[in-house]
């Protein structure tokens, strides 16, 4: 499972390439030997000339004996005017309290930033959540108990709505809170809750990084399987019975990610 999450979150990385806003032409320098520079977009390059166009479209063609080196401008993504947002994240959990599990997680966010501070979104998660087999609750319709699996051998898979607040513009770094709330689905069904805090950091046109710390809570139901003359036993079509009841998990995080 953890290289299916690998896997995961290597396509998400490579499809924010094809997400992210569309190319702008990046500035050169190029320095002449004479002591002179002159700083524009380079328009045609080969192996006798370089030409460039300035900002005052004035365009000059240098032969590469005239020239000393070129530097090519840094450029990172300008968050103030980008608002379409995207988010992949990877980490791992801790389990607190009874019953403890622990998970490797990938989520992903996408979403609008309003302004400088806040993004409103929503996103889905694979939770790796694998129980504990002591965490198990028995099953007691049987001659001899045994542990009753519901289902928590498989992922968690949460369905969220993502409130986060950076303290300045993403161009720089800057810390940050978010607020996931939503529904454990398909393997699983309960409340998923994940208050978080990190530091964005601003790094390239095209990815920026973030680190964070949080906790996460989940609900999940599950039938605990009995004999038919426990109080509140639920019939079942199998002919057995069983009691509707939820299980309760607290973790802490640590997760990486990559925004774009």
């Amino acid at each position: 499972m953890m290289k299916q999450a690998l896997l995961i979150l290597l396509l998400m990385m490579s499809l924010t390439v094809s997400a992210a806003d569309g190319k702008t032409a990046r500035k050169s320098t190029i320095h002449l030997k004479s002591g002179e520079y002159v700083t524009g977009i380079i328009t045609q390059r080969n192996d006798q000339s370089v030409e460039i166009l300035t900002d005052g479209d004035i365009k000059y063609v240098y032969t590469t004996d005239e020239i000393d080196y070129i530097t090519h401008e840094s450029r990172k993504k300008n968050y103030d005017t980008s608002k379409f947002r995207g988010f992949v994240d990877m980490g791992y959990s801790l389990g607190l309290g009874e019953p403890r599990n622990d998970y490797w997680l990938v989520e992903t966010s996408f979403g609008y930033q309003f302004n400088t501070h806040w993004y409103l979104g929503a996103g889905i998660g694979i939770h790796n959540f694998s129980a504990k087999v002591d965490t198990y609750p028995l099953r007691n319709d049987l001659a001899v108990p045994e542990h009753n699996d519901p289902d928590w051998g498989f992922p968690f898979i949460p369905v969220y709505a993502e409130g986060r607040y950076n303290w300045q513009s993403e161009t720089h770094g800057t810390p940050w809170a978010s607020l996931k709330i939503g529904a454990n689905t398909f393997n699983h069904s309960g409340f998923f809750a994940s208050p978080s805090l990190g530091y964005h950091f601003g790094t390239s046109q095209y990815f920026s990084f973030n680190i964070g710390i949080g906790y996460a809570l989940h609900t999940a139901h599950y039938k605990l399987w009995c004999t038919g003359d426990t109080p509140n036993a639920i019939p079942d079509k199998s002919g057995h019975s069983y009691l509707d009841k939820t299980g309760i998990f607290h973790n802490a995080f640590i997760k990486l990610g990559v925004e774009f």
